[in-house]
């Protein structure tokens, strides 16, 4: 064959990859990371074309325009400083309570047949009721907003708990009971460090339906907070400003679950991904 012959594939040699521009583009496009940019763009832009069409849907830019004008105005941070601080105190409860009742159900038959049917009617329940209902409870009142994202968030820390208890292996349980383990020891020692992965994912759900409780809670019954700052506009009949709040309140829990939950639980779960690698 002639030097001037195209070169011979070798038997079983892959073909080359086209590395060209348009190939890399496309690579880069259906990412995980491009198709998430591709996703808000195309967002950005179905909500610009919306407020093209509708006088009483403001566009991002007006929205943009809004809340640069508030944060000038110096009110964003006061208001969500008084709604983190209910937020994370009605979470805390509900890690607490959440845990207990998942451990007492999920180890003890009797404690599940007591509180398995009140947890499932805890899940059923929206979290607009318990903001309506804690409002008619206490009124305007910090309690209201903070009893809200218990009560919204506790059902499903607690189903999940009693799930990962569920799941722990009964032959390790029968035999820290042969070998005379002390309930409390066996809870520290083998269920907990069990349920953990349970634990996380209860609470993450419940902080992001807790955070819409909040939200809820302050709506009704509150004179501050993020909730009340979004029902002042509303009221106003200023669009600009309802859709701007509603926009900080669904990005902050968005940026939250991925620079804090989502990296969290990475770092702590770490250690089964380094043993499957084994």
């Amino acid at each position: 064959m002639s030097t001037g012959a195209a070169a011979r594939i070798e038997p079983g040699a892959r073909p080359r990859r086209d590395t060209g521009l348009p190939r890399r583009l496309l690579d880069a496009v259906l990412s995980n990371t491009g198709a998430r940019i591709t996703s808000y763009l195309v967002f950005v832009l179905g909500w610009q074309i919306l407020g093209g069409l509708y006088e009483r849907v403001p566009g991002p830019v007006e929205v943009v325009q809004f809340l640069a004008d508030e944060i000038g105005r110096g009110g964003v941070w006061d208001a969500f400083q008084v709604t983190l601080e209910r937020f994370f105190a009605g979470v805390a409860i509900a890690f607490v309570a959440g845990v207990v009742i998942g451990l007492l159900m999920g180890m003890w038959p009797l404690a599940r047949a007591l509180l398995k049917d009140t947890t499932m009617v805890g899940l059923a329940i929206p979290a607009i009721i318990w903001a309506l209902l804690t409002a008619l409870w206490f009124g305007f009142s910090w309690k209201a907003p903070v009893l809200t994202v218990a009560l919204t968030a506790t059902p499903f820390v607690a189903i999940n708990v009693t799930q990962g208890v569920q799941g722990t292996p009964r032959d390790l349980i029968r035999m820290s009971k042969a070998f005379g383990v002390s309930t409390h020891r066996r809870v520290r020692e083998l269920v907990l460090p069990f349920i953990m992965d349970y634990v996380f994912t209860g609470l993450r759900f419940g902080i992001i339906l807790g955070w819409n409780g909040v939200l809820l809670s302050e709506w009704f019954a509150s004179t501050e907070g993020v909730g009340w700052r979004t029902r002042y506009w509303y009221d106003a009949n200023n669009f600009d400003g309802f859709v701007a709040w509603i926009f900080l309140f669904v990005a902050f829990i968005v940026v939250f679950d991925r620079l804090v939950l989502s990296p969290i639980q990475r770092r702590v779960f770490r250690w089964r991904t380094t043993v499957a690698m084994r």
